[in-house]
């Protein structure tokens, strides 16, 4: 008498959660028998593929679980679970070029997910314009999406590194219906704000950045950018030194903005001293040579 579809689900089942306790109390290669014997038992079944794939990954142990997965996706190249399961582990791995050679032969209206999956790997690999397309893609198809507001915070990102600043503007309000409170939000439109010329407008996000997150010295140096542009020029001699002090290796161009918001808040002394830092730490940066003359000049004349 020949075992029934429901018996053999049960079957499956059963080992799947022992081999899933076993793998929580610690015992990981008694897991992977399991996991080895329902593939060889019942190899067209992908659960287990999976989940050995994924206890690989946990032990960090990533060569054979890609080769596991992709030879699995050799026998059922068809099979978009098992294509977009690949695709989202090297993608967790920071294989992006690998994964989207996996993601790419997936129709988007099919899948409308890896679109976004796509344009996030092509963000990372600092491929703007192929993310956008790809975020905008995803957007076409899932206007309900969980995802969607993600993607209007990709997409903001990848119209600043386009210089779109005006794209990256009306994307960032969409974005905001979600991450209003994000910090990296906030920061991005007081960068858009500052490419545009609209300093006052970049102040309030900027320091509700700064309130989200205290340890992102990156919203210092958008602040300090922004407060020498406004004219608030201790402001952006504060928001320079908290970058500093967050960011043990500031750069030259750092150093001169701050000796420049010292020079115009009529500190010249400071500025003297910021100016020569910044020289010693890129002795061809122009901004400071010119900086430093000005405030020399100023000093000697006084």
């Amino acid at each position: 008498m020949g075992i029934n579809n429901q018996e053999i689900k049960y079957q499956i089942d059963h080992r799947l959660k022992t081999a899933h306790d076993l793998q929580g109390s610690g015992k990981v290669l008694h897991a992977v028998q399991i996991y080895n014997s329902l593939i060889n038992d019942f190899p067209e079944h992908t659960e287990a593929y999976f989940r050995l794939a994924e206890l690989y990954e946990i032990i960090d142990n990533l060569k054979p679980a890609i080769i596991l997965l992709k030879n699995l996706l050799e026998k059922y190249p068809d099979n978009n679970d098992v294509r977009l399961f690949l695709g989202q582990f090297l993608l967790r791995n920071s294989m992006w070029r690998e994964a989207n050679d996996i993601l790419d032969s997936i129709l988007s209206e099919e899948e409308p997910i890896t679109s976004f999956f796509l344009g996030y790997s092509h963000f990372m690999l600092k491929e703007y314009e192929l993310s956008k397309i790809n975020f905008l893609n995803f957007i076409s198809f899932e206007d309900q999406s969980e995802l969607l507001h993600e993607a209007y915070l990709y997409l903001t990102k990848a119209e600043i590194e386009l210089e779109n600043y005006e794209n990256a503007l009306a994307f960032a309000k969409k974005a905001e219906l979600l991450y209003n409170n994000f910090w990296e939000l906030n920061l991005l439109f007081g960068i858009s704000y500052y490419h545009l010329g609209m300093y006052a407008h970049a102040i309030l996000p900027i320091e509700k950045a700064i309130k989200l997150n205290t340890s992102e010295a990156s919203s210092r140096e958008w602040a300090g950018k922004i407060y020498l542009k406004s004219g608030d020029f201790l402001k952006a001699e504060e928001n320079f030194l908290k970058y500093i002090e967050l960011k043990e290796d500031a750069s030259s161009e750092i150093y001169s903005n701050l000796g420049e918001a010292c020079f115009s808040a009529k500190k010249p002394v400071d500025a003297k001293a910021y100016f020569e830092i910044a020289l010693k730490l890129n002795p061809n940066n122009k901004f400071a040579k010119n900086g430093l003359r000005k405030t020399s000049t100023l000093l000697e004349h006084n």
